[in-house]
């Protein structure tokens, strides 16, 4: 598998495992801290949003890091995120070009494309994980959003 198939694995992967929270949040809505699981759901979005900003050189002064916007709208946000990383795969031939950005603080930094593609991927782990520990808190089973339960259906 080439650096691309790769990455486009583990972003139909990232795709796959937000598809499989949504459902689980829409099911329990209204448990204790189902805010919070929301506004974790919407940063996966709006970091994505901001990432995707920094790599293609965009002003990412609209972009709300942690915007206040329903599930709807964080996936839909979410899945059209999905198809632009997918179409910047395919369009890079040089996933080791280095990206130059300022981080939230003013801190300029470069970072290689692929380190930060696959912060993505982690970073959304990450949240989907503080998500499923509310759910537990709440006495719901969280779905299983494990890269192998993915490896395993597709």
């Amino acid at each position: 598998m080439n650096t691309a198939e790769h990455f486009h694995r583990l972003f139909s992967y990232d795709n796959w495992a937000n598809e499989q929270v949504l459902l689980s949040l829409q099911d329990h809505l209204g448990f204790e801290r189902s805010d919070k699981a929301v506004a974790y759901f919407a940063h996966i979005a709006g970091s994505q949003q901001m990432w995707f900003k920094r790599i293609k050189e965009e002003s990412i002064d609209d972009v709300e890091i942690w915007p206040d916007y329903g599930l709807a709208d964080a996936l839909q946000n979410m899945k059209t995120l999905n198809q632009q990383w997918k179409q910047l795969v395919n369009a890079t031939d040089n996933f080791d070009q280095i990206v130059s950005y300022t981080n939230s603080k003013g801190t300029p930094y470069e970072t290689p494309l692929s380190d930060i593609l696959f912060h993505i991927i982690i970073h959304g782990q990450h949240h989907r994980a503080q998500i499923a520990k509310l759910l537990r808190n709440a006495k719901i089973d969280p779905p299983a959003t494990d890269f192998i339960f993915f490896s395993r259906a597709n």
